[in-house]
This record gives C-alpha cells, sequence and structure tokens, in this order.
C-alpha cells in the first residue's frame, strides 16, 4: 500500500490555497494534501483530526496566526513538521517561530512548485517513516486526487476503467452539508461519514459515496447511484438530517442536479451548489435544498421601485421612503430570484442614499455617517435574511430620530438652508435672505444660531469654499479668480484669506495636491 507523506495547507486567502492546491501533482511526488485551513484555530482542529507530517502555514493571520499555532503544534506533536509562509517583511516574525522548532520557510511572492517541492522533500526527510523514500514520481494518481481537480476546474488525465471500479453506477449527484458552527469540525466529519454510512447501509439500492475535499466551509459528498439517482439522493438526505435531529446537529443539505459524467463536477458545483446554498440566505427556515425544487418555485417578486424611493426622499417623505425600503427588504424572506451579493449591495446603496439625503436637508446624521462602514460590514457577513432585516430596523430607527430630534430638523432653517444652498454663487448677505423670508436681520441672526451649528456666515463661507474646491479639482483650466467669481467672491484677496482659514492652505496650493 502506498504511504503518502500527508500536508496540511492553512492560510487565511483561499485563493493562496487553491493555488498551492494545484501548484505539484502532490500525490505522485508522495505527498498528500489532507485539509485546508483559515486560520490557525480551524488548522488546530484538523491538525488532531488529520494527523499531518507537515504544516504548511502562513504567518499572519486573523483568530491564531502561525507562530502560535506552531508553537501549539510543536508542543503537542513534536514529530510534525512545519514549514513556514511569509512575506519579504516578515522575516524577523518568521525567525521567531525557528525557536518553536520550524523545519524550514518559503517567501509567498517566489513560490513555485521547483522550490516548494525541494523544501517539502528535504523536511520530509527528517520524518523516521520518509528518511530512506525515494522520491520518485511513480505513484498513481489516487481517486481524492483526480477528484479534487475535477470539482476546482482543473483539466486531469485518468483511467476511466480504474475509476469506474471506485464509482461504478451510471449517475451522479453534490450533497453539501452545512456544518453546525456549535460543534467542532472533526466531530461534524466524524458524524456525518458515520451517518452516512449507516443510512447507506440500510438501503435496499446501491449507492456509493465519496468524500469530497473542503471548499467554501462546506462538507461535500460526491453520491454515485443508480436508475432512480434523484429519489435517491433525497431520502438520503432527509435520512442525514433526521439523524442530525436525533444526534442534535443542525446541519442544512442541499443536493445537485442529477448529472452523468465526471467532466461536468466543477460546473455542477458552481452552477448548482454554490448558487442553491447562497439562497440560504434568503431561506432561513429550509434545512433541505434541492436545486430542481428551488428551480421550480423560483417565480419573479414585484421589483424595488427605486425611482419613487428617490422622489420621496427628495420630497423629505421620510415615513414613506422608510417604509418602502422596510416592506421590500421583508418581502425578500423566502425569494429566489436575486442574488443574495446583489441584495446586500442594493442594500448598501440605499442606506448610504439615506444618509446623504439627510446631510443634504441638514439634518444632524454625523452619527449614522459615521457607523455607516459597521452597517456595511455586518450586512456583508449576515448568514440570513433576518439579520438583515433586524440591522435595517436598528438604521431606520436611528434615521427617525434624525428627522424627528435634531434641531437642524425645523422646516424653518431648513428652508433657510436650502435657499443658501441654491444662491450662494450670489451677493448673499444676512439682511438680504432676512428679506426674503421676512425676517428682521437680528431676529434671522439669533434663529440661525439657534438651529444651526454655525452662525450664518460661517455656513455661507463653507458652503462656497466647498463648491471651490470641486472646481479647483475638476476643473484646471479655470483661473481661481474666475473660480472665486463662481463661488460668490467678488474680492479676489477676501476668497483666498478665507480659503486658507478653512482649508490650511492656499487655493493654488490645493490644485497642485
Amino acid at each position: 500500500m502506498t504511504i503518502y507523506c500527508k500536508v496540511l495547507i492553512v492560510d487565511d486567502e483561499m485563493l493562496v490555497r487553491q493555488g498551492i492546491r494545484h501548484l505539484l501533482d502532490w500525490e505522485s511526488e508522495g505527498f498528500q494534501i489532507v485539509g485546508e485551513a483559515s486560520n490557525g484555530k480551524e488548522a488546530l482542529e484538523m491538525v488532531h483530526l488529520y494527523q499531518p507530517n507537515i504544516v504548511l502555514t502562513d504567518i499572519v493571520m486573523p483568530v491564531m496566526d502561525g507562530e502560535e499555532l506552531t508553537r501549539i503544534v510543536k508542543g503537542l506533536y513534536p514529530e510534525m513538521e512545519i514549514v513556514v509562509l511569509s512575506s519579504f517583511g516578515e522575516f524577523e516574525y518568521v525567525r521567531s517561530t525557528f525557536q518553536s522548532g520550524v523545519a524550514d520557510y518559503m517567501l509567498k511572492p517566489k513560490l513555485d512548485a521547483v522550490s516548494m517541492l525541494a523544501v517539502l522533500k528535504k523536511t520530509a526527510e527528517r520524518i523516521p517513516a520518509f528518511q530512506h523514500s525515494e522520491w520518485k514520481s511513480e505513484k498513481k494518481q489516487s481517486v481524492d486526487y483526480i477528484l479534487d481537480k475535477l470539482i476546482s476546474g482543473y483539466s486531469v488525465d485518468y483511467n476511466k476503467n480504474e475509476l469506474s471500479a471506485i464509482v461504478p453506477y451510471s449517475s451522479f449527484v453534490l450533497l453539501s452539508v452545512v456544518q453546525d458552527k456549535s460543534v467542532s469540525l472533526t466531530r461534524n466529519e466524524e458524524w456525518l461519514e458515520a451517518a452516512l454510512k449507516a443510512i447507506i447501509q440500510n438501503r435496499d439500492r446501491p449507492v456509493a459515496t465519496r468524500r469530497l475535499s473542503h471548499q467554501d466551509g462546506y462538507i461535500r459528498y460526491l453520491l454515485n447511484l443508480d436508475n432512480s439517482a434523484q429519489e435517491d439522493a433525497v431520502q438520503i438526505a432527509q435520512q442525514l438530517l433526521e439523524a442530525g435531529d436525533k444526534g442534535h446537529m443542525s446541519i442544512v443539505v442541499a443536493l445537485s442536479h442529477v448529472f452523468e459524467q465526471l467532466s461536468e463536477l466543477h460546473d455542477i458545483y458552481t452552477n448548482d451548489m454554490l448558487k442553491v446554498l447562497d439562497h440560504r440566505f434568503f431561506l432561513p427556515d429550509r434545512r433541505l435544498l434541492i436545486v430542481n425544487e428551488l428551480e421550480k418555485q423560483a417565480e419573479k417578486g414585484a421589483p424595488f421601485d427605486m425611482e419613487a424611493f428617490t422622489a420621496e426622499l427628495n420630497h423629505q417623505e421620510f415615513d414613506l421612503a422608510f417604509g418602502r425600503l422596510s416592506t421590500y427588504t421583508h418581502s425578500m424572506n423566502g425569494r429566489l430570484d436575486t442574488d443574495m451579493f446583489e441584495f446586500k449591495s442594493f442594500l448598501d446603496h440605499s442606506l448610504f442614499n439615506i444618509i446623504v439625503t439627510l446631510k443634504h436637508f441638514h439634518y444632524e446624521a454625523s452619527s449614522l455617517d459615521e457607523g455607516k462602514y459597521e452597517y456595511f460590514r455586518a450586512i456583508h457577513e449576515a448568514e440570513h435574511i433576518g439579520e438583515v432585516i433586524l440591522l435595517l430596523e436598528k438604521f431606520l430607527n436611528e434615521a427617525v430620530s434624525c428627522v424627528s430630534d435634531n434641531r437642524t430638523g425645523s422646516p424653518g432653517i431648513q428652508k433657510i438652508l436650502l435657499y443658501m444652498d441654491k444662491h450662494f454663487s450670489q451677493p448673499l448677505t444676512l439682511t438680504e435672505v432676512a428679506k426674503h423670508f421676512h425676517f428682521n436681520p437680528s431676529y434671522l441672526s439669533n434663529y440661525f444660531t439657534v438651529h444651526n451649528k454655525e452662525g450664518f456666515n460661517e455656513y455661507l463661507n463653507r458652503i462656497r469654499i466647498d463648491k471651490a474646491c470641486t472646481l479647483l479639482r475638476e476643473n484646471p483650466n479655470l483661473s481661481i479668480s474666475e473660480i472665486s467669481n463662481l463661488v460668490g467672491y467678488s474680492d479676489h484677496s477676501y476668497f483666498t484669506k478665507v480659503f486658507r482659514k478653512l482649508m490650511g492652505i492656499s487655493p493654488s496650493h490645493y490644485r497642485k495636491k
């Protein structure tokens, strides 16, 4: 029996992990990748589960970095070898890991198949079981290696007759399981392996299964079935869910279309599984996701009327606009006609529009503005529509407070500010604005101070200089004197003085930045 040197890949970047996985024909060189992890904490679970001979790890990672991982692994498994991946600027950091027993290190920017293979072989020779290996490229590709290549979209030559001995039946279905995050990876995999084995042993019709490599956080299986493939796959998935309930394992199971050629594996996974698993976001209570059924149910719902929403914001009909957005978001529960990422992007855009509108109409929305990126992050990370609905309700409650509670929400001051925004390029004075609104100039000055953070002249200068900055950046052909006139200053030297006071530099220096 062939004995492979087992390797675990640890890196927080999925593309780096995939690049390493497909950099070599690992098994023909005597190595076998037994797993991937995105941080040290995940890696420790896999170390306990798979007992790799070599851990190939990045240094800088979230949750637990490579230095801490190295120290723990070498403490628990001194015979296990560690090879560190690093960038140019991390050498001092890498050097500290050698004190914990790192075997070697490789620079990521210079990573290539030849140098990686040389380091791995040199490291493997430190392990007693592999000290006398000749490392010749004569070992056959395993079924797992072939399937891993196929599902990742890489071409691979293989003997179909030899493979048919492992997967002998005419049809295939991909089964993916979303893990119960409250349970360790080790227990999830062990439980799934045992549960599937028990289910298949008790079936009358033949089924062969093959566990595929981890990807996107899902545990994946290839089901190889005979005539009634779809019906059998659904029954297996249902029995798996029932077993999960009995074992207090909260899982979600997804099934692809039936397909007949292993060459379709990548397309089926990408176009079936990933899309249906993304729809979990809109189906938080659905635990069995079957592509065929979901396609039948994917009726289009009413689209969001962005034109009406924008008009309501612009007319300060905030109750209508906020209600429209809330109603639409609630309607997304159970919808299958919208892409999760497109929906999240739409929601980010809508919240941003609300903030911009509130600021435009001079509501005090600084807290919303400062917290917007935290909202965007939370929406991006939300796992189901229910989380997003709660986030939206929180945001809209804050927005309602901005409208109803803030002093600058006074209709009178808003009209004055909007008038100044529109006519700032004209020779505005306090007396002229007071006359336009039928105020006494002295009363307007006091009214402005009470209802706005800035006084009349401070506010007028700020909006004029803001506009001047835009013109300086976007209109290089305009002279500074022309810009001064365009924003309402007839005296060029006074414009320069005000600009310098507010911006800290002269208009000409600002333009050169």
